[in-house]
């Protein structure tokens, strides 16, 4: 059977159709067999007519019921020459033949569409890869590697680039119009030479340094967001991951503390807004508790239980690091 037709995609057509359609509609797969009907129990049954059709690449008429054929109209579906299937509608031909063009034009419609979409897919599915090899190569690029971001998406390995980050596909479109534009996370990128002038205005992006490693890149505008959205900074403006040294803490490579990880856990949702606040407002309970619009009791207590439940102090600098760090922990594997 082709790939561009399926069964499910035969059967929804008909299902649809037949709601509006006042005869039977049958669609064949390249073989003759009948893949999807108003009467079901016909399904895998051999079409004479389709056959025929198939045979003879072109419409094939039956004006009169015999053993083999029953009356009706059974149009081939041929997309940039390569043959889906045939369209058959059982009636007078006069009547069915314009409702058979109609259900092939739909088939051809849908699945044009449809192979449209599995392209996109593949080459988002090879762009994604290429970014996963950029993040195992480090410093160790192979040499196909280089040739491919060359060939393909326009990016010299062998000179520094920057990664630019932005929530937004189309700002990464209209800032780089001549880049190729990566989806990585939900989230969109491009690659851009040193030499490239980046934007610092009004445009939302995160922007990393011009590094040989492109994989680097990466993981210094992710973790930048990460860094920016687990305290709250809302993305205004251009900022760049040079300013934020403590953002590649997302990689998280210190060990976690297996028993307070499990207590962080059973509070982040209660406490991780309050936390986060705190620390925000350098620990000061009036301010932070301005922020969360409590009282500053209130804001108390909750510090006060955090302390109970882990163990580590907020208002000691060490405990709050150490706090925080667990905290971010808990954000990412939420995102995951």
């Amino acid at each position: 059977m082709s790939n561009l037709l399926t069964k499910e995609q035969a059967n929804l057509i008909v299902q649809k159709l037949m709601a509006d359609i006042p005869y039977n509609i049958n669609i064949m797969n390249e073989q003759g067999y009948i893949i999807a009907s108003g009467k079901e129990h016909r399904i895998g049954q051999r079409h004479r007519g389709a056959e025929r059709a198939i045979k003879q690449r072109q419409m094939v008429e039956v004006f009169r019921d015999t053993s083999l054929e029953k009356r009706g109209t059974n149009e081939p579906i041929i997309l940039k020459d390569e043959l889906l299937g045939v369209v058959g509608i059982s009636g007078e031909p006069e009547e069915v033949r314009p409702f058979t063009k109609l259900v092939k034009s739909i088939v051809l419609l849908l699945v044009e569409e449809l192979n449209e979409f599995s392209k996109k897919e593949k080459k988002n599915q090879q762009k994604n890869e290429f970014l996963k090899e950029l993040l195992l190569a480090k410093e160790h690029r192979s040499e196909e590697l280089i040739q491919r971001a060359l060939n393909d998406y326009g990016i010299n390995l062998q000179r520094p680039n920057r990664c630019v980050w932005s929530t937004e596909q189309e700002e990464c479109r209209s800032l780089f119009p001549l880049h190729e534009v990566f989806e990585w996370n939900g989230n969109y990128l491009v690659f851009v030479d040193m030499e490239v002038k980046i934007d610092t205005g009004p445009a939302k992006l995160l922007v990393s340094p011009p590094r040989l490693n492109a994989g680097r890149c990466i993981k210094e505008v992710e973790n930048t967001f990460l860094y920016l959205q687990f305290l709250q900074i809302p993305i205004t403006h251009t900022f760049f991951t040079e300013t934020y040294y403590f953002a590649q803490l997302f990689d998280f490579p210190m060990e976690l503390d297996q028993a307070l990880i499990k207590n962080v856990e059973a509070i982040y949702e209660e406490y991780h807004e309050t936390l986060i606040c705190f620390a925000n407002n350098s620990t000061n309970i009036k301010a932070g508790a301005e922020q969360l619009h409590i009282h500053r009791n209130t804001l108390n207590y909750r510090i006060q239980r955090i302390y109970e439940l882990t163990g580590k102090d907020p208002k000691t600098w060490s405990d709050l690091w150490v706090l925080m760090y667990h905290f971010a922990y808990c954000f990412k594997k939420g995102l995951i």
